[in-house]
């Protein structure tokens, strides 16, 4: 099962990412989810992400909607770089990229090469 990310947003929420939310999400940003991850995390692809990862637990949640959550959040002090973490960890808590340990020693290697 998909590990849940906790966010604080309007109120507390979970982050998770499975099949149907990471399709959801590339069908919303017309690209695959390599190429998501690939880039610098814009306001439109953490809106997208954010939609896709909130609305397992809130099936009503539209792009819109998650664009009013993301304008609150940093009305309020919310820092992105945060937000994009908890993303990023519920991506990888999703499974689908692999194990953790295997991503990790991944972007270990990759640094070491640089």
């Amino acid at each position: 099962m998909p590990k849940h990310v906790s966010v604080e947003l309007d109120k507390p929420r979970k982050l998770r990412f499975d099949i149907n939310a990471l399709s959801d999400a590339e069908e919303a940003l017309g690209v695959g989810i390599g190429a998501i991850l690939q880039q610098n995390l814009g306001i439109r692809t953490i809106r997208a992400l954010l939609w896709a990862g909130l609305k397992w637990q809130d099936h009503g949640l539209t792009l819109q909607r998650a664009g009013t959550l993301l304008q609150k959040y940093i009305e309020d002090g919310g820092d992105l770089s945060v937000l994009e973490g908890k993303l990023v960890e519920a991506l990888i808590g999703s499974g689908l990229f692999g194990k953790q340990e295997e991503q990790e020693e991944g972007n270990a290697k990759a640094e070491a090469a640089e």
